[in-house]
């Protein structure tokens, strides 16, 4: 009765809006906008630097060679950072799980029930987790991601999928020519989220990331293409997100690397639109793209829900500052439901605004109300596509650019890094660039290692 009384009183926390208006305040004046999330909507989206290990050995990775030789962290160390990044980006926020493979490090170690217990504790401490791996271990053994849903309250799963990967049974990458040669093993974690969800009566969904390079550009129309080609495609992964190939790590780098425009313009081409950019911002322009379509099915037609157009950038402005610091928590379907009517209580012009936009966007696209009885029978379901442009070592070692600063200050997502008594929340490409080897030599140096690195090619 009290978590409803706070929800019907506080429906988002005034630390989160402290949170937010601290983020706002640091952001370049000139990405201060009506339509900027970072800083009314999200603090930023954090990481951990969990478990180092992975068995792939994929030609584009950003991790140091020495990242097989990092012995796991202790649950203390993990709960440590999880408590970090809860303090700095906020109650309700989203916090990548991850490291290495972390469920490939837990289940070779043979400490799988470990991991499991790192996902009970983020969503206890009021974050949501989300488990960022290439699916191998979870495909061969189904029932440790049951476990994981059950007992550790995974609802959200990253599942990296690409040509680049070298590692997988079944498919050698030497073999891989596109995208499209990996359509069979996208159906199968589909077959498997909604087997597991079926087996957990669980709200379990994935996001599907990709790694963008010279090698599979002319490509990645074909996975925009599978994604709308089933319904249950979409219903599992909610997400895409494709990310630029970046010059960290052990990458093994293209000869003529590939642009976040033309990245764009073959996500474009998959889904037969052409989408902006950006309506929205993310954090900084250069950094990230996004997108949320609206697929009718049988027809297979995607509709762009961010247009171009001042009454679409308008509408989601208004969105993101009505709704800015509500989180996606893990909370039954009543007290979701209850926060969202708080909110809209106390913001009843967002209601009229809604109702002219649904009414103005129909008419646009010529569609009548029976596309929201579609939604409600699955025939209509929903996409973000996203696309990251994260930076380069070279770009980073030119500390006194105006635009590199900018770009790091609007990140949008930061891990919890100790630093002393401190923790502070480090931008993924300064970590990947200037702290991930060494504090991984450290942690070497501190608790051994097998001097092989351990990946399979």
């Amino acid at each position: 009765m009290r978590r409803l009384f706070s929800i019907l009183t506080e429906p988002i926390p005034a630390e989160m809006h402290a949170l937010l208006a601290k983020r706002w305040n640091e952001l370049p004046s000139e990405l201060q906008t009506e339509w900027q999330a970072v800083g009314r909507h999200l603090v930023h989206c954090g990481y951990t630097m969990g478990a180092a290990h992975c068995s792939f050995g994929c030609t584009h990775c950003y991790l140091p060679k020495n990242a097989n030789r990092v012995p796991l962290p202790s649950l203390d160390e993990m709960k440590a950072q999880i408590d970090a990044n809860r303090r700095l980006s906020g109650p309700g926020s989203g916090l990548q799980i991850t490291g290495g493979d972390v469920v490939d490090a837990y289940w070779q170690a043979g400490r799988a029930d470990e991991l499991t217990t790192i996902l009970r504790y983020a969503n206890d401490v009021g974050v949501v987790p989300m488990l960022m791996t290439h699916g191998q271990v979870l495909l061969e053994n189904p029932d440790y991601l049951v476990q994981l849903v059950q007992e550790g309250g995974l609802r959200k799963v990253g599942i990296h999928i690409d040509i680049t990967q070298a590692g997988r049974r079944g498919y050698p990458i030497r073999t891989l020519t596109s995208e499209a040669d990996l359509h069979p093993l996208r159906a199968a974690f589909v077959e498997l989220i909604l087997r597991v969800r079926r087996k957990t009566r669980s709200l379990l969904s994935a996001a599907h990331t990709v790694t963008v390079t010279e090698r599979n550009i002319d490509s990645i129309a074909e996975i925009l293409r599978w994604l709308i080609s089933d319904p249950r495609h979409l219903d599992v992964f909610r997400t895409v997100s494709f990310q630029t190939e970046a010059d960290v790590g052990r990458t093994q780098f293209s000869n003529n690397p590939v642009s976040a425009q033309k990245a764009w313009r073959q996500i474009c081409t998959g889904v037969g639109l052409e989408l902006p950019r950006d309506n929205l911002w993310w954090g900084h322009p250069d950094c990230n793209s996004m997108t949320v379509l609206l697929v009718l099915f049988p027809e297979q037609r995607a509709i762009n829900l961010i247009t171009p157009d001042a009454q679409s950038r308008d509408f989601w402005s208004s969105l993101l500052r009505t709704f800015g610091g509500m989180g996606s928590r893990r909370e039954d379907t009543f007290s979701s439901v209850l926060r969202k009517l708080s909110i809209l209580v106390r913001n009843p012009g967002f209601l009229v605004k809604l109702l002219r936009y649904v009414r103005f966007r129909l008419k646009q696209e010529n569609l009548g109300l029976e596309v929201l009885w579609r939604f409600l029978c699955g025939r209509a379901l929903g996409i973000n596509i996203v696309l990251h442009n994260f930076m380069s070592a070279c770009d980073l070692a030119e500390p006194h650019s105006e635009v590199v600063q900018k770009r790091l200050s609007a990140c949008t997502f930061r891990g919890a890094l100790r630093r002393g008594e401190d923790w502070i929340a480090v931008p993924m490409c300064t970590m990947n660039t200037e702290y991930r080897e060494g504090i991984y030599a450290e942690q070497i140096a501190v608790g051994g290692g097998d001097g092989t690195d351990g990946v399979k090619r």
